[in-house]
């Protein structure tokens, strides 16, 4: 085979583009096996895969892991689906805490199944990504909870009916048979059909216990998203193709009138001509408390929205039509050979009652005394919320006995770092219910934190929170009140840590939903360019290179922080500001080994 060059990955990415034509017109894919061997795929597909944090996580075999790729290792790849000789090893299971409290399985590859699965994610991203409905918005580009929730906000003005969707273990019980299937309508390739088979039956080991997989496409793999939405869009298709179209009908423009509405509006109008004007007010507030159109059987609508395996529908109608959506649903989940959770799928009065769906309550306002222009503004209009429980559960984080306390494993932390983390988790919550109306009440969030987090520094300071306040605490322009640290640099801007600068004003849709950006189905940066240029970024001698990778820059800091002299590649990773070095074999292995001494080629 032919050493990887820059025209490789050139050619790899307008096969990419064919790809993506081929599915905006859906048109079949043919010889995707045959392609897939572009050693260019598998660069690109490494520029995706090195930057997560779970990149340096390993499989079941230690000697198969990031810290092993280089050139020659796509080439043995390349050769082995060559010759048929490929074979996936059995993933390792692990269980991650979910947040009611239960576990999920968590199954991570060894890094060459995590290489291959990001060649085939890209490929079958860029092909099937047009042909999805506009109503999934989980794990796709440029999508993901704010845009599924922006769609309700946006276009369900008012929904009398919310039907709540849960699909019992959906990943775990996705039949292979039928996943297969729907792959097979679009993607001719026998051979591509053999190799997603053998993946999804490779097993897991569980306490070094083998075990085979007969279902499901395991939660943890590069290439299970991808798989799961190709699933899915089988029901993103039935509600679309059927059910929106057998209930949705009648104008807009032409439902029916209430006649006690227009009885109180003509009263009110006669009133004011014979100057009765307390009259007048009298039918305007009866006006107030009347819906304008009746119930019209000749008016129905309903909507959809899909995150993963959670899904809601809206539906402008009776309850009776509700539950035969859900029964609908219901059956051709059956058909899939899913469940759907009758204790989860709950049908929910709009006006009266609220929804879950991400995490978000979700409802229609009723207030008529809102009113712009005489007329009311609000009524109908889609609001969310964030929850009581939600609330509750953040604003006790962090006390005990009734009373805030400050976190002792952060104490041997430096102050810009105990902030920057304090930060980190409360600008992940507030941001996240950035579309709230009620998000206001994070206020009284913050100050729990801000008191852990001055008491947190008090105590490792060994002083009192009034000192730590008048040390840190800032008022910026904007007049949000901040704890603020500064990490000063020589030669170079302080780096700045801030805690509670965010304002809490709600937004109707989330500010960053604003920003157009382009849909990429791949990604070409210096990492492919440094591998390729074949000299040891420590030594400087030419040759293959292997990639040593680290999960973040700061563990680096951490691991050596304290020491008067950490090891010369320590430094020259600092330097770069990389988690990644390119090294020959023997820098690569002295780096493994801490035995690095910094000589470079002369």
């Amino acid at each position: 085979m032919d050493r990887v060059n820059s025209a490789m990955l050139d050619h790899a990415q307008k096969y990419i583009e064919i790809v993506h034509e081929r599915g905006k017109k859906g048109l079949e894919l043919e010889r995707v096996y045959r392609n897939i061997r572009q050693p260019g795929l598998f660069l690109l597909a490494y520029n995706e895969l090195y930057a997560k944090h779970g990149a340096t996580t390993e499989g079941i075999d230690p000697e198969d892991s990031i810290q092993k790729m280089s050139l020659e290792l796509v080439e043995s790849i390349i050769g082995d689906l060559e010759q048929g000789t490929y074979r996936w090893k059995p993933s390792r299971r692990v269980y991650i805490e979910k947040p009611n409290g239960g576990l999920r399985p968590i199954s991570i590859p060894c890094w060459k199944d995590k290489l291959l699965q990001g060649v085939l994610r890209l490929v079958l991203n860029a092909y099937y990504e047009p042909q999805f409905s506009d109503g999934s918005h989980g794990f796709r580009p440029n999508r993901g909870c704010h845009t599924a929730l922006g769609d309700i906000v946006k276009r369900w003005w008012g929904t009398v009916w919310f039907i709540e969707g849960d699909i019992k273990g959906c990943f775990d019980n996705i039949d292979h048979n039928k996943l297969l299937a729907i792959i097979g309508r679009k993607i001719k390739d026998e051979r591509l059909m053999k190799l997603l088979r053998e993946m999804l039956e490779a097993g897991y080991m569980e306490d070094w216990v083998y075990k085979r997989s007969y279902s499901g496409t395991p939660q943890g793999g590069v290439i299970s998203p991808i798989l799961a939405n190709i699933f899915m869009n089988e029901l993103d298709s039935f509600v679309e193709e059927n059910l929106i179209p057998k209930y949705t009908k009648g104008d807009a423009k032409k439902r029916t009138p209430n006649p006690a509405y227009w009885e109180a509006y003509n009263a009110s109008k006669r009133a004011r001509t014979k100057g009765d004007l307390e009259e007048a007010k009298r039918q305007q507030a009866i006006m107030r408390s009347l819906p304008t159109f009746v119930a019209d059987e000749g008016y129905r609508r309903l909507r959809y929205v899909r995150y993963a395996d959670d899904f809601l529908l809206g539906l402008i109608g009776t309850k009776e039509e509700a539950a035969a959506i859900k029964a609908e649903v219901k059956e051709f989940l059956a058909s899939l050979g899913l469940t759907l959770n009758e204790q989860k799928t709950l049908i929910t009065h709009a006006k009266t009652e609220k929804a879950r769906f991400l995490g978000y309550e979700v409802g229609v306002a009723v207030a008529n005394s809102r009113r712009v222009n005489k007329r009311r503004s609000i009524n109908g209009v889609p609001m969310l919320r964030v929850p009581h429980d939600v609330l509750r559960k953040w604003r006790t984080k962090f006390m005990k006995e009734g009373k805030t306390v400050g976190r002792t494993e952060l104490l041997n932390e430096n102050d810009f770092d105990i902030v920057k983390a304090y930060a980190a988790e409360y600008n992940g919550v507030v941001n996240y219910y950035e579309m709230a109306v009620n998000r206001p009440v994070f206020h009284d969030v913050k100050g729990h934190f801000t008191e852990s987090l001055v008491k947190t520094l008090a105590e490792k300071h060994k002083a009192h929170v009034s000192a730590i306040y008048k040390k840190y605490q800032q008022e910026p322009e904007d007049g949000l009140k901040c704890i603020e640290v500064r990490l000063e640099r020589e030669g170079k801007e302080p780096l700045v840590a801030r805690f509670g600068e965010i304002s809490l004003k709600y937004h109707r849709i989330a500010k960053h939903l604003n920003d157009e950006k382009r849909v990429q189905y791949f990604h070409r940066n210096q990492q492919s360019d440094r591998l390729l240029a074949e000299v040891c970024e420590l030594c400087g001698k030419p040759g293959p290179l292997q990639g040593h990778h680290i999960r973040k820059l700061s563990d680096l800091v951490k691991r050596y922080q304290g020491r008067k002299q950490p090891p010369a590649w320590v430094v020259k990773m600092s330097e770069l500001r990389r988690k990644t070095l390119f090294l020959c074999p023997e820098c690569h292995h002295d780096v493994q080994m801490g035995k690095w001494d910094g000589k470079k080629v002369e």
